[in-house]
């Protein structure tokens, strides 16, 4: 039996389905080296009830609530959000696993800065089975990530600058400082950028955006990964040239020059799309190589 201890940090986890993948992660929840956590699973009304696999943990501290309606991506993270009790909480993908000091390392860093926002660390990447993985892109974002050692911080121009230009931070491993966090700070606006929309509002509205060099957290690739499947008919493409137009026009108002001119180029999002272009070509895909060919090379849309 654990003993009862206040938490201090909560695992907000939006589920729509994968019940293989969320016994994987409460399992990684519950091998925390520290016992004073919270989890809530916010069950999205999906094809598949997280209750009896919740209930199956018998721990207290892990507790199970289902939306009455589908609440889609932004609305049931606002929700998950909203439900935590302590004062520092991650939005935990179901798909994903901690590593054991995750929570004490993710407190120990909010503690060191008491003054940021929010939090992020280093991930491993795994598959499937939860094998080591690693994808051309990974290696992209990795060769554009910041080098540091020990902690970063992120703010202003230059730091907006660099996650317009490759969004480099994992966004489930990022911890929340709740009470410097808007209420529903999730657009539903947005399926793939939610995250780095959610960063651009923090540090143009003068924030702190903290990260440690620890691998903390273990990020999962496979076939139903939202990012995979929102890539797959360029809704994401569209979504991240969108998102980059946005971005440059605010930045422009707010004098960041480097961010505008970072985001007008949007050279991460060009770059795969010219990589989509040369793999359909190889597979004599006409029609998906004029798709990516026509989004890399035209000008961004208009701002919303």
């Amino acid at each position: 039996m654990v003993p009862h201890v206040a938490p201090r940090i909560t695992f907000a986890m939006p589920f729509y389905r994968g019940l293989d993948h969320l016994v994987s992660a409460l399992s990684s929840v519950l091998a925390q080296t520290i016992p004073d956590w919270e989890a809530i699973v916010v069950d999205d009304a999906g094809p598949e009830s997280a209750e009896a696999v919740v209930a199956g943990f018998n721990d207290p501290r892990i507790r199970y609530v289902r939306n009455e309606t589908n609440l889609g991506l932004a609305g049931n993270w606002n929700t998950a959000l909203s439900l935590a009790t302590t004062e520092l909480v991650t939005i935990f993908h179901c798909d994903d696993e901690l590593e054991p000091h995750y929570a004490a390392t993710m407190i120990d860093l909010m503690a060191r800065h008491p003054n940021a926002v929010a939090g992020h660390c280093r991930v491993r990447l795994i598959d499937e089975s939860g094998q080591p993985t690693r994808t051309l892109a990974d290696t992209v974002k990795a060769w554009l990530t910041p080098r540091f050692r020990g902690d970063l911080e992120t703010t202003g121009d230059r730091g907006l600058r660099s996650l317009v230009r490759a969004n480099w931070i994992f966004c489930p491993t990022v911890c929340y400082r709740r009470a410097l966090v808007p209420a529903a700070p999730f657009d539903k606006r947005w399926r793939f950028v939610l995250d780095l929309d959610v960063m651009r509002r923090f540090l143009f509205d003068g924030h702190v955006i903290v990260g440690t060099d620890a691998v903390a957290y273990r990020y999962r690739r496979h076939a139903d990964n939202q990012t995979k499947l929102l890539g797959a008919d360029f809704s994401r493409h569209d979504e991240e040239l969108s998102f980059a137009a946005e971005v440059a026009e605010q930045a422009k108002q707010q004098g960041w020059s480097a961010t505008a001119r970072t985001a007008r180029r949007a050279p991460v999002v060009r770059a795969n799309l010219l990589t989509e272009a040369a793999s359909a070509l190889f597979k004599r895909d006409g029609r998906r190589f004029r798709g990516a060919l026509r989004r890399a090379v035209r000008g961004l849309p208009s701002s919303r």
